[in-house]
């Protein structure tokens, strides 16, 4: 049944895009400048947002990446294709 799934990393590289990234980097930073409130113009407030933004902009690119490496690999896919 695994070789019949096409495409499994690319596929584990949008879930990591998509999902990992955002639990890992962005909602903590999120959830640190709204449950403490640190002023803002305090450092901790900027790396944070710093943080977010970047990690945001990774994810992003990421998805597109993975997304688009699944389309590239769609023109040679064969089933049970040891590739």
């Amino acid at each position: 049944m695994a070789a019949m799934l096409p495409f499994f990393g690319d596929i584990m590289a949008l879930f990591g895009a998509v999902g990992c990234i955002p639990l890992d980097f962005i909602l903590p930073m999120i959830f640190y400048n709204v449950s403490f409130k640190p002023s803002k113009k305090s450092l901790v407030f900027w790396i944070n947002t710093t943080i977010a933004v970047v990690s945001s902009a990774l994810a992003a690119v990421g998805a597109v990446s993975s997304v688009r490496q699944m389309v590239l690999d769609t023109k040679t896919y064969h089933l049970f294709a040891n590739v």
